[in-house]
Formats: C-alpha cells, structure tokens, sequence
C-alpha cells in the first residue's frame, strides 16, 4: 500500500508561502483603503509656491531653457481656483511673464529673485525684478530677494542686505527676504532691511524632524516666537508643507494621506491664529528628486501632469492605484500555479508555487513603485532592474528546488543521512560562493540548483552589505529599498523550513552578513526606533543576511600555533593569517 502520508516540512513550506501571499495581498488592500481626514477650513490657500518646470527632463539649471507663457497661462488658471497668490522663485526662464498672466487672472504675486554666488547674474535678476515690480505694483504683492541663500552659505549677510536695500530704494511694493527660521535668528540684524520677515517652517525637513501628530502645533509655536523676536515687523511663514512620497526621517512619514491631512489641519490652524503663509508648492517637481530624494519632487498640491493629488474633503486614499498590485498578485498566482500543474493541482507543493507567486506579483508591483518614485540616473535604473530580475529569478530557482527535493528529485548533498518519510532527503547544503567559482573553473559538471542559491546568496549579501554602508554614511536623501529584498527573504525562509542548510559559508559571505548586520544596527541607532522605515528594513536585512548564512559571522581566527623549533615543509614558508568564518 502507497505511503500517502505528507512529510511535515512540505506541510510547513505551503504554510509559510500561504501567509507570505496573505501578506503581501494585505499590504496592497490596506493601501487602496480610504481613510478618514478631519476636514479643512477651506480647499483654498492663500498663497502657494509655483515653479513651472514640472514635465519629464524639464528644469531650472538648464540655463538657455525657456517656460512658454502658454504653459505659465494653463498652470496659473488651473491654480487660481486653489489659491489667490503665487510665489515665484526667479524671474528667468520665462518667469518674466508671470505677473501679467497673474494680473489677468485677478491673483497676486510674491515675486522671487533669485541670488546666488554669480554677482553679474543676481544684478541681472534683482534689475529684472524691480523693473516688473515696478510695472505690476497692483499684481506684485511683494518683491522676494533672495532664497535660502544664507543657508546654501553662497552669499554673506552684508552682501544680501546690499540687495535688499537696493531693492527698497528702487521698488514702491513691499521687499523681503525668504531663509529657514534658524537662519533668520541667527541673522535678526537682516529685518532692519526688509519690509517684513518671510521665515520657512517645514517640521518634515527640520533638523529634528517633526511627526505629523505635532507638525501643525510646532508650526504655530515657531511662528508666534518669531512674532515675538522680531516685535515691529511683520512674519510670513513663506514656505510650508509636507512630502507625499520619500523616506521616513525619524518619526516624520512622508505619505499622501499625511499631506492631505498637513494640509486640511494647516489651513483651520492659520486661520484661528491670523497666520500669513505660502504654501510649498503648486506642482510635483521632478528634477527636485536629484538633490532632495524622492521627497524632493513630491510636496505639491498637484502632481506633475496638473492633477489634484487628494480631494479637498473627504477620505483619502494612500494610494489610488493600489489595484495594480493586487492585479500583479493575481498575476503572478495564475503563472506560477501554471508552471507547476504538471505536478498535480490542489496538492501542497502546487499550492506552494501558486502562493510564492502571488508574493512575487505582489512585490514587483511594490518595487517598481519604489523604482519609479526614488531612481533618478540610468545607473540607478540598471542597478535596481538587475537586482530586481535576479530576486524573481531566486524565487523561480528556490522553488524549484524545493519542489524536486519534496519529490525525492535531488539527492541528498551528504548520502549518509537517511531521507525523512514520503522520500524527501535530509539535508541539501547551498555551498559557499569559493567552492561554486572553483567548481565551475575546473568545468567538472553542470551548475546545480544549489550552485545558482549560492552565487545568488552572494550578490544579494553584496547588495545588502553596500546600501547598510549607505545608510550609514550618506542617508539623507537616500530612501530604503524594502520590496527588493522581501523577496530573497522569503526564498531563504522557504529553503530554511524545506531543511536546506545555509551555513556552509566561507569568509566572503561571513564577513558580507556581519557589515550588514552592524551597518543595520547602525543606521536604526541613527534614524531612531520611531522611524518604522529604518527599523523594517534594518530587522528585514539582519534577518535576511542571517538566514543565507545560518546566523555564521566574520571573526578573526589566529593561525594554529606550532611548537618551538618545529617548521613547515621546505619552502612552504609560514601559514598564512586569514580570516575565517566559523565553523
């Protein structure tokens, strides 16, 4: 009579990939949930950034590059259904024109003058801006000279007083000057040089980043110290906002339903404390991206095609097109369940195949949002795209050779252990990466299965090991790539319970786990325990790193000693000192 018995581990292995999909299947539902926001004191603002140069390949540092007045009329219409005012941040480019189309609209304009190191091109700029003031005084509301440029540390204070004064001379419309908070404390002598005090508040951006729960009290509180600082003039909070997308600072997190609601609880807050604000920004700015990160591009009202990034009351929904990755699961089930029917449907190891293949639908969706909203070069790109092909390929190599190991189809790498009920072997030992190159420089036999676990095991420590350096050394603007790497995880946690073993590595793979390991405790220490970003993603490398090495790290193990007198063979010379993983 036939065994018909189902070895636990083959049960276990199904389980594991089964709550991996409802996960994944999860993750994606709960994102296309709408989720209730207080509502705003109105869907209007009273004044908001406008930069024009929000279509693919467009930005400011092409100098020749030129804003037709066609585009300035379309955004600024669009706009003055949301706001009355708009800020301007240069008056090149096309932006010369924006006060006419603004006049023709019924809007005012803060009129920005851009200043930087160049003294020929900020004498160009502020003479351009006063001549426009001059011309538009009912439509300029302000004349802006200068943005930040202390802070970019590109101009002193006696020198951007030279200009501020100038413009005063020169200008009937009020004049200003636009720098974060901090800056204006430390430069109060400035206000004796301006009409009224223009400060920046961005709790996201602050050096100690401020959660969403308190953004809106800190706000208040800096701009009633600042009233009180500079007692006789007048404080615009000339720069506020919060990021849709990019990565979380601390316990800042960026994300569409939190700037709907930044956005909603700004507006009552302004109004109940007589706040004068300008709003950042009008559109989703995509060159941003090469200098801020991902969040660079993402703090506008609308996004870069002119379209309303979440209603004005309401629920809001993180993201909309949350059914895309619910599509891909689907997707990936019906493949993966089609590559392995010819086992049998409705057994456990077809159900396995079917479940890792929702999980990848589910997380190639994921990563290629993530690749869409972070990559900013052709270098990023091929790196991504090859790490992400090469996950899809481990997933595809795991789960093949779980199936033949559950079918009695690879033998076991060590013969003398006995295989366990229903013919599955005991143990099947992915090999370290030396012995693979080896092996396949001696051309002895094709690669295995387990020959391809390892090379893969060894690129993904590699990558692992590089972004926990990069976070460490260079986080700012660098987001964490989670969904890359769930996918190697959950094959290492498959090949784990299936009873292949991991831990015979060598020192290339030890001494990868362990920076992995120390880089991720690093940068969690760094970020903070209420940045959920840092710390996901630092459990899910130390987790990842140990399971592909059997938890075996980098130590450094003394040659043996050899007694006195005693020598190697003639000519040998002394053993060599090298590290080693342990055994």
């Amino acid at each position: 009579m036939p065994n018909t018995r189902v070895p636990l581990r083959v049960v276990l292995v199904c389980l594991l990939a089964l709550g991996f999909a409802v996960l994944a299947i999860g993750y994606w539902w709960a994102q296309g949930q709408p989720q209730e926001i207080a509502e705003g004191a109105s869907d209007r603002v009273q004044c908001v950034s406008y930069a024009p140069f929000r279509k693919a390949g467009e930005t400011p540092f092409i100098e020749d590059s030129h804003v037709s007045e066609a585009r300035i009329t379309q955004d600024l219409t669009l706009l003055s259904r949301r706001a009355g005012c708009v800020r301007t941040y240069a008056v090149r480019q096309g932006l010369d024109v924006v006060p006419k189309v603004a006049q023709s609209l019924g809007m005012k304009v803060m009129l920005g003058v851009w200043l930087g190191r160049e003294r020929e091109k900020n004498e160009a700029e502020l003479a351009r801006g006063i001549a426009l003031a001059n011309r538009f005084p009912d439509t300029v509301s302000a004349l802006v000279v200068g943005n930040e440029v202390l802070l970019r540390r590109e101009l002193p204070e006696s020198v951007l007083a030279g200009y501020l004064d100038r413009a005063r001379r020169e200008t009937r419309v009020p004049v200003t000057y636009a720098d974060v908070w901090e800056f204006w404390v430390q430069h109060r002598a400035l206000a004796e040089h301006v009409s009224f005090v223009t400060i920046h508040i961005l709790p996201y951006w602050e050096d100690h980043p401020v959660a969403i729960d308190a953004a809106i009290e800190h706000i208040v509180t800096i701009a009633e110290e600042m009233r009180v600082a500079f007692d006789g003039k007048d404080v615009l909070i000339g720069e506020t906002g919060w990021p849709s997308d990019g990565r979380t600072r601390r316990a800042a997190v960026a994300s569409l339903v939190n700037q709907a609601r930044f956005f909603r609880q700004f507006g009552v807050a302004a109004a109940e404390h007589g706040l004068r604000y300008n709003f950042i920004e009008a559109f989703d700015q995509p060159w941003k991206r090469r200098m801020e990160g991902a969040m660079g591009g993402q703090w506008g009202l609308f996004d870069s095609d002119g379209e309303a990034k979440f209603p004005a009351t309401g629920p809001v929904t993180e993201d909309p097109d949350a059914w895309i990755g619910l599509a891909a699961a689907a997707a990936g089930l019906v493949l993966f369940g089609l590559g392995a029917a010819r086992g049998g449907v409705w057994t456990w190891p077809w159900a396995t195949a079917a479940a890792m293949g929702a999980v990848t639908g589910a997380v190639l969706a994921a990563q290629w949002r993530y690749m869409v909203v972070w990559n900013r070069y052709v270098p990023e790109w091929v790196a991504t795209g090859f790490y992400t092909a090469l996950a899809v390929l481990f997933v595809v190599v795991a789960a093949a050779a779980v199936r033949a190991r559950f079918a009695a189809g690879d033998p076991p790498a060590n013969p003398s252990m006995p295989p366990l009920s229903g013919g599955t072997p005991a143990a099947a030992v992915i090999p370290p990466v030396r012995s693979v190159l080896a092996a396949w420089r001696r051309g002895s036999a094709p690669a295995t299965r387990l020959q391809w676990l390892s090379l893969m095991r060894f690129a993904f420590l590699f990558g692992a090991a590089a972004m926990a350096l990069l976070q460490v050394f260079d986080a700012r603007y660098r987001g964490f790539p989670i969904p890359l790497y769930l996918l190697p995880l959950a094959s290492f946690l498959l090949l784990l319970v299936a009873g292949f073993e991991a831990s015979a590595i060598e020192v290339e793979e030890a001494l990868l786990a362990t920076i992995v390991l120390v880089g991720a405790v690093v940068f969690i220490g760094i970020e903070g325990l209420s940045n959920r970003q840092a710390l996901t993603f630092g459990l899910e490398s130390i987790l990842l790193a140990g399971v592909a090495t059997g938890f075996r790290y980098w130590r450094y193990r003394a040659p043996p000693q050899r007694p006195e007198g005693v020598s190697g063979a003639a000519g040998a010379g002394p053993a060599p000192v090298r590290p080693e993983a342990p055994r």
